[in-house]
């Protein structure tokens, strides 16, 4: 077959901007009388006749917005030297990747074929074939820019122009395409002259003013000799199924985003039960990576056991079978882990469009936890309902849309807070503007861009995040929303090398060691003074570590050493030093600092050491927690001596406050160490002084409003000071061992107390006593036993109170103290649970009587849901351990009337009676007989 080139017998070139030609057609390479591979890369120029190049050049080097195309006549030589006079049409544009190129048509014999103009008056003359047809038809010229000689009279109805305007009007066509399709329209025309027709779509202005597709289809028209002489198409407006393309591409990229990420397993198979997809998460139940690797396999070639698939292939039938569907039935499920769980699913039948049953449709859920106990339930929902992924959603102007719940728990944000914002409302001010800038481009470049970002918690601290950010566009490519999944950092980089010698570092924790840590203070020092800058230093001295020594060995206690080093440097900034001074002493510079940030640090540090540690490998969890004294540079020393000994003596405060917490140091600390020493010493005396005394607070049975129990609290009444605190004598006595003498007497009151109520009431009164951690070490065994059995009162007559520090540890003291208790029948009380640790493991390793709930959930039991929901979810708990509740903190009846229905067992606090002294106490209870 002739090649259709020929046949036009136009000759096409395209030429780079230096006037190189890049692309050449078959019957250009036919004209100059040479191969195309000889051609291409040739200067242009060099074919043109030398008393023609002048007029060439100036065109061609010329060029302007003026001089974008049109015609030329030129002489033009051969291979073989022969010359042609050709008429040339030119044209300068952009192509389709913006580069600027000229398109070159040459054409040996430009006279007009007369039969052409025939076919085009017969067209004219049968205009009214095409009055009432969807598609528009026209004939144009050959070549840019292609101005129409002939349209037909529907375009009116189409378009909204008339052919009169159509005809006239100068580049009328050109100039209503869409700028944006513009040049792929001239680019694809050019194609015309390789094939001889053309198909293209584009967007056109309609005469509304509204942006029409356009579906053109463009053949080219030869004469007898088979010289292009015109072009013939027809155009038809697409836009309403460009539009429903666009509609369904939404729906479907939306679809198959709420099935890949919803959290319920999905499904779909055939009559024959084999798998045609399913999203992700039931690929992994099922023990595949990707849904793609399901399809085509039944039940019986995954992780189930035969009798599951016996069971899941006899739904599948009656589903497919009956056309009902069957739903919220539940059934277990094997893992690919060897677990089995419990499921809730639904079988749809999947129809065709003529109702026809072609599969079935599945869904499921793990209600595992749901079958368990409701009280487990709430107890697992109040601890561990906490996710690790955050999820936030923006709109096409980056303005927050939504966020779930572990957004909430992670960032402290509520939907209301954050809805209709811009997410630079976290940002921490900790990146550079630079930094966003390369994001942003990035992301717009590639639709996605994941890295660190340090941003705000709504609480003012800094959170370092790990980011996955994605762009949804629509079937336009317009942005549609922006999906951010992001989780806390767990892993921080290493610690830059900035020094010189690894001499200069701890071995065990590789952080600068006291050497390196004298030189960087000095050296930030000598800055702050030059600059004017604050400058801080924070001491941190472990607290209970040594416990963890002597119980676990020191290759253990080198693990936390390491741990602990680590949870620290990811507390601080990258210009911050953190160094090991030696034992459990660590060191913090902090250079340019500004005093809130000193303590969101320290803060952070704190929390971040309260933790639980996992030390080895059964998974105990161990805990400690630090005290850290604060300095500042100039105010409190100008020094690296007086520096370290101030940030050292304001450690010791923050140990003698209560441990973990920090303390500024100020200039009357050495005034507290002298009254500390003080209060030791008057302390010793105050007993023999009487100025001891044990109030006590009755506790009441909630379901009789009765006082069946109290508990014991000491009081120190001063001499010269009145009342002390004993949240500051306690401490005191503990340092000093005092305690267990103190802890004697107050056992020997309440037993003679309990004794007397037996004889005066006819009842006993149980008493609460607490005990400090440190009796517990010092100890005399079965003094307590021995006594009650003395007094011929019985063990349970006594309630021993500790916290849950104690038992976290579970050393051979704790183990044996609370073994005489129960053998004696002394029952045992955690006070202030729900405040310490969350490991509750212990309640399972020891004979727990009561929990006491402390008064700070009580307090906020009417206006707050979480803590209503831990409340009732310890109690349900303790219930289900056999273990009896008390509520400390009562002060109102709305209160009560809570933990009535929740089914606490016991009640304390002021709406009953604040602790008092024994007589009034007496009163009460002869009341109560009366």
């Amino acid at each position: 077959m002739t090649d259709s080139c020929e046949l036009f017998r136009i000759g096409y070139l395209m030429l780079n901007p230096v006037g190189q030609i890049q692309i050449i057609n078959p019957v250009a390479c036919k004209i100059f009388g040479i191969k195309k591979n000889e051609l291409l890369q040739q200067d242009f120029s060099d074919f043109i006749l030398t008393e023609d190049k002048s007029l060439w050049n100036r065109l061609f080097s010329g060029r302007n917005e003026d001089e974008l195309k049109g015609n030329l006549q030129l002489r033009l030589l051969r291979w073989d030297g022969s010359i042609f006079l050709s008429n040339l049409h030119y044209f300068y544009q952009k192509d389709e990747l913006g580069l600027s190129v000229f398109r070159i048509f040459i054409i040996e014999d430009s006279q007009q074929n007369p039969e052409a103009v025939a076919g085009r008056s017969a067209i004219q003359q049968n205009d009214y074939l095409f009055a009432f047809s969807p598609v528009i038809v026209y004939k144009c010229d050959v070549f840019s820019p292609f101005t129409a000689n002939y349209i037909s009279s529907n375009l009116t109805k189409i378009l909204g122009y008339s052919v009169e305007e159509f005809l006239s009007v100068p580049d009328f066509w050109i100039n209503r395409i869409h700028p944006e399709d513009r040049d792929k329209v001239f680019a694809n025309l050019s194609l015309l002259f390789f094939s001889g027709r053309q198909l293209h779509e584009y967007r056109f202005k309609h005469q509304n003013g509204q942006w029409k597709w356009l579906r053109d289809e463009l053949f080219l028209i030869t004469d007898s000799s088979g010289t292009a002489v015109e072009v013939a198409g027809y155009r038809s407006d697409i836009t309403e199924s460009r539009e429903k393309e666009a509609a369904l591409y939404d729906s479907r990229n939306l679809l198959k985003t709420i099935i890949d990420t919803v959290p319920l397993r999905i499904f779909w198979k055939d009559k024959q039960s084999r798998y045609l997809g399913c999203n992700p998460v039931f690929a992994k139940d099922a023990g595949v990576k990707f849904p793609q690797q399901i399809i085509g396999k039944n039940d019986y070639d995954l992780s189930w056991t035969k009798e599951q698939a016996d069971h899941y292939r006899a739904d599948d039938r009656q589903v497919i079978d009956s056309g009902v569907s069957k739903l919220y039935y539940e059934e277990p499920l094997n893992t690919p882990d060897g677990n089995t769980i419990w499921l809730q699913t639904s079988k749809v039948p999947l129809r065709n469009t003529h109702h026809e049953v072609f599969g079935v449709l599945g869904i499921y859920q793990d209600i595992t936890e749901q079958k368990q106990s409701n009280d487990t339930m709430r107890l697992a929902s109040a601890i561990y309902h906490y996710s690790n992924e955050a999820i936030m959603v923006s709109d096409e102007n980056n303005l927050i849309m939504a966020v779930n719940p572990a957004f909430t728990r992670m960032t402290g944000y509520e939907l209301d807070d954050v809805k209709g914002k811009d997410p630079r409302i976290f940002n921490s001010g900790r990146q550079k503007k630079s930094f966003y800038q390369k994001m942003w481009q990035k992301l717009l470049a590639e639709d996605h861009w994941q890295g660190e970002i340090w941003d705000l918690h709504k609480d003012g601290s800094v959170q370092a995040k790990w980011m996955n950010i994605s762009i949804i566009r629509q079937a336009d490519q317009r942005i549609y929303c922006y999906v951010a999944q992001f989780s806390d950092i767990t892993e921080k980089k290493k610690l830059d090398e900035l020094y010189l010698a690894q001499a200069n570092y701890d071995d065990l924790t590789n952080l600068p060691n006291r050497s390196l840590f004298k030189y960087q203070l000095n050296k930030e020092i000598k800055k702050s003074r030059r600059n004017n800058l604050l400058l801080s230093l924070l001491f941190l001295d472990l607290d209970h570590s040594k416990d963890i020594n002597d119980t676990l060995g020191h290759a253990i206690g080198d693990k936390l050493l390491a741990e602990v080093s680590s949870r620290i440097l990811k507390c601080v900034r990258e210009t911050d030093t953190v160094a090991r001074l030696g034992g459990d002493e660590f060191a913090v510079i902090l250079p340019d600092i500004t005093k809130p940030r000193i303590e969101m640090i320290a803060q952070n540090i704190i929390a971040a050491l309260n933790k639980p540690f996992i030390l080895d490998q059964n998974k105990v969890e161990h805990f400690i927690s630090t005290s850290i004294g604060i300095v500042l540079y100039p105010a409190d020393g100008l020094d690296l001596e007086s520096l370290m000994k101030h940030a050292d003596q304001a450690m010791y405060k923050a140990k003698i406050e209560g441990r973990s917490r920090f303390c500024y140091f100020t200039r009357s600390m050495q005034f507290e160490a002298y009254e500390k020493m003080t209060l030791t010493h008057q302390l010793r005396s105050a007993l023999a002084k009487n100025e001891l005394q044990v109030h006590y607070q009755p506790i009441l049975d909630l379901s009789s409003k009765r006082i069946i129990k109290a508990e014991a609290l000491l009081r120190w009444n001063h001499a010269n000071r009145g009342l002390i605190d004993s949240s500051i004598f306690i401490p005191i006595a503990e340092e000093s061992g005092l305690i267990n003498e103190i802890g004697n007497w107050v056992f020997m009151q309440a037993c003679a107390l309990i004794k007397r109520w037996l004889d005066e009431f006819g009842t006993i009164i149980q008493i609460s006593v607490n005990v400090s951690p440190i009796q517990f070490k010092y100890f005399n065994k079965y003094a307590w036993s021995e006594k009650l059995n003395e007094l011929g009162l019985p063990g349970n007559c006594i309630n021993v109170e500790i916290t849950e520090g104690l038992l976290l540890k579970d050393t051979a003291d704790v183990k044996d103290r609370l073994l005489e208790y129960r053998n004696a029948g002394i029952e045992v009380s955690i006070d202030d649970f729900g405040t310490g640790f969350s490991s509750l493991s212990y309640l399972k390793r020891f004979d727990i009587d009561y929990l006491k709930i402390d008064r700070s959930f009580i307090s906020n039991l009417i206006n707050n849901e979480t803590d209503r929901a831990l409340v009732e979810a310890i109690i349900v708990m303790a219930h289900k351990l056999d273990i009896f509740t008390i509520a400390e903190g009562v002060e109102s009846k709305e209160q009560q009337d809570l933990l009535i229905q929740f089914g606490c067992d016991y009640v304390q606090g002021f709406y009953y009676s604040p602790a008092i002294q024994t007589d009034e106490f007496e009163r009460l209870l002869a009341h109560q007989k009366m």
